[in-house]
């Protein structure tokens, strides 16, 4: 498969980068810092600001170019700030909410082509049909919406899109190495089963 690893510098995706390299796979690995993505496990690295819509239209196109398709991106930028102030909102749409919808929008006519697929990682902070009390739950549901939404899509085509909810990332939450082999197996599952699916690590 070829998989591009979005915030491959994470701990989340330098796991699944080394998993899905090491199983054969094709790993384009996506980030903003040359020096750390140089560390990644992966057959390709590509610098990027996702958030800037160019950018992430250019490393679409160069993924597609290079390798012909894309058969998965696991969209792995994160970050986190409490409160619920502009300040907090301001910080992280860019990050949670403004990349995805630019991956969506620079990958998606790959996915659709290979009967692909795109998954995220949520919060449990998110409370579904409910409001959102912080900054950081509302851009969690945005971007939730964004690929429910992209699933109805690329269900015509066989693809599928899905969210994977935890509380937290590391040794009081989900580890890392268990959310990269829940991603992987994902990759694996019927798309029928993925698509639209909010699935708790």
């Amino acid at each position: 498969m070829i998989v591009v690893v979005t915030g491959a510098t994470g701990d989340a995706g330098r796991e699944v980068s080394a998993l899905l390299h090491a199983r054969g796979d094709t790993v384009v690995a996506v980030g903003t810092d040359a020096a750390r993505l140089a560390s990644v496990e992966a057959n390709d690295r590509r610098i990027a600001d996702l958030a800037d819509v160019g950018d992430a239209m250019a490393a679409a196109h160069e993924v597609a170019d290079g390798y012909g398709r894309v058969d998965a991106v696991l969209h792995l930028v994160g970050g986190w700030r409490g409160g619920d102030t502009a300040e907090a909102d301001a910080w992280l749409r860019p990050r949670l909410v403004d990349s995805l919808a630019n991956v969506i929008e620079a990958f998606e006519p790959a996915l659709t082509a290979s009967g692909g697929r795109l998954a995220i990682v949520s919060s449990t902070a998110v409370k579904p049909d409910a409001e959102q009390t912080s900054s950081y739950a509302r851009a969690k549901a945005d971007a939730e919406e964004l690929v429910a939404e992209l699933g109805d899509r690329l269900a015509d085509a066989g693809g599928a899109a899905t969210v994977f909810v935890i509380r937290s990332l590391g040794e009081e939450g989900t580890p890392a190495a268990v959310l990269a082999e829940r991603l992987v197996d994902w990759l694996d599952s019927p798309s029928a089963e993925a698509n639209g699916a909010r699935l708790a690590v």
